[in-house]
């Protein structure tokens, strides 16, 4: 038997200001948080003793966990513990099957669990970690493995890697393993302290993979599977969208939204739940989260806006802009490339000046 831990108790701060009022894990990813993936995973492997370790807003994590009728154990950190604490502590609360998954509840992945575990099983070491291949390897921790598919060494965010395979955030680990962890960090304390005892496997993974770890990287992961599982666009039959709006695909229209006549949805757009795009406004190449709502003749290109903002008529949101939670613009304002606005701020008037960030 399996059991599985699901570390989703960070505070995201490279992904302020959408993070402030959501955790990570809750991001959502066409349509649904991100986490939703990893449990579908655990579920076609037929894994049942799942764990949670969480910390920053909890609570809303749990309600999600609890609004799907998911049957899980929660363990809520009093203090930031690390991951690797954060695996010793859901592993003193309870009695874990011999071979744990541990999985970052802030990663998207396709890997097959079972065909993972499976590996970890015929190679016979106490950790496997999966890697995957990524184009810039420094931001990450590097793998350096042999011909065996046995780590040698792990380097954290290398000037200049010698590999381009990362840790992506999946572990199978013996029992025995966490029963002595000593440290805070899987990779800094765990890891180095194993490879001097016992062989470490390495799974390599080719498929989709995404930290969501900063905005760029979260836009990135929706577009490109926007491209391959809806080339050709994906409209909700709970959403209403007008015969004289003009869509380009692909884009993701989630149920309850409404898309207006001469409105223009551009390709690369995902609109959340009960999203409102009034008439002659342009949306293209944005993630626009649950209940927004776009005032008339608006242009949005390349933003994210986050849940419950309401733009007003005729603004201009320019690229790379991101609006945290409720926020609201009134009629008329533009914002400059790369503005930053915090949640719950009113946007009386333009911003000229690139980068701003709105206190």
């Amino acid at each position: 038997m399996v059991s599985a831990i699901l570390l989703a108790g960070g505070y995201a701060t490279r992904l302020r200001p959408l993070s402030l009022t959501k955790p990570k894990a809750l991001f959502p990813v066409l349509g649904k948080p991100i986490i939703e993936y990893i449990l579908e995973g655990l579920q076609r492997a037929q894994i049942e003793d799942i764990h949670f370790s969480l910390r920053v807003m909890y609570s809303k994590i749990n309600d999600y966990i609890a609004s799907k009728g998911i049957k899980a154990k929660i363990a809520v950190e009093s203090e930031p513990l690390g991951d690797a604490g954060a695996l010793k502590y859901v592993n003193s609360l309870n009695r874990l099957d011999d071979t744990i998954l541990v999985v970052y509840g802030d990663i998207y992945s396709e890997v097959d669990f079972n065909d993972f575990l499976k590996f970890h099983d015929e190679h016979e070491c106490p950790i496997t970690i999966m890697g995957t291949k990524v184009e810039d390897p420094r931001r990450y921790g590097v793998l350096v493995t042999n011909d065996d598919d046995k780590l040698e060494e792990i380097i954290e965010k290398p000037k200049n890697p010698v590999s381009d395979i990362v840790n992506a955030g999946v572990y199978a680990f013996k029992k025995s393993v966490l029963d002595k962890i000593d440290g805070p960090s899987i990779s800094k304390n765990v890891l180095p302290k194993a490879l001097n005892s016992m062989c470490i496997s390495v799974y390599k993974y080719d498929g989709i993979w995404a930290d969501i770890g900063v905005p760029r990287d979260y836009m990135r992961l929706n577009i490109e599977l926007l491209s391959k599982k809806f080339p050709k666009g994906f409209i909700s039959t709970e959403a209403k969208v007008s015969e004289k709006a003009e869509l380009t695909p692909p884009y993701y229209i989630s149920e309850g939204s409404i898309v207006t006549e001469n409105s223009y949805i551009d390709s690369n757009t995902v609109l959340g739940r009960r999203v409102r795009v009034d008439m002659g406004s342009y949306v293209g190449e944005s993630i626009i989260m649950d209940d927004v709502e776009i005032g008339m003749s608006s242009y949005l290109s390349g933003v994210i806006v986050a849940d419950k903002c309401k733009i007003g008529k005729w603004n201009r949101i320019s690229e790379g802009t991101i609006l945290g939670e409720e926020v609201l613009t009134y009629d008329g304002i533009m914002c400059n490339r790369d503005t930053i606005i915090l949640p719950n701020k009113e946007v009386t008037e333009s911003i000229y000046k690139e980068g701003r960030i709105i206190l």
